[in-house]
C-alpha cells in the first residue's frame, strides 16, 4: 500500500519525539522515491527534521 496525505512518515517516533505526517499525497510519493534512491541521506534528513521540526 502506498503512503498518502495524513499518513505517518516512517519510522515511528522515538519516546517523546514527533510523529511526522505527510501534508500532501505528492510528498508521500516523493519521500518513498527518495528513500529508495538515497536511503542513508533520507534517514539523516528524517533525524534532522525530527530533532528540530521548526528549525
Amino acid at each position: 500500500m502506498s503512503a498518502k496525505r495524513g499518513d505517518r512518515a516512517a519510522p515511528p517516533p522515538r519516546p517523546g519525539g514527533y510523529a511526522l505526517r505527510f501534508a500532501a499525497n505528492d510528498a508521500a510519493k516523493g519521500w518513498e522515491e527518495l528513500c529508495r534512491q538515497a536511503s542513508a541521506n533520507s534517514r539523516a534528513a528524517f533525524d534532522a527534521i525530527e530533532a528540530t521540526p521548526c528549525g
